[in-house]
């Protein structure tokens, strides 16, 4: 089992239970309520890879682009 806590202490921004990071490829978002339930995304907004449906990667990437802004350097 993923650990929740390690995830949410690592990630640049939380928001409504969606951790936001940045990675090697962009950004990474990840489902707190569901770990294994991620996103990653360019920061133009294109999805690189997912695992999510398609209503929960509407709501990532929404989180996504909300977090954009206090993300930024």
């Amino acid at each position: 089992m993923t650990d929740m806590e390690t995830m949410a202490k690592e990630a640049d921004v939380i928001i409504c239970g969606y951790a936001v990071s940045r990675c090697s490829f962009g950004f990474r978002v990840i489902n707190l309520h569901d770990p294994g339930s991620c996103s990653v995304f360019r920061e133009d907004g294109c999805l690189i890879e997912t695992n999510m449906n398609d209503v929960e990667l509407s709501v990532a990437r929404e989180y996504f682009q909300k977090a954009l802004k206090y993300m930024e350097d």
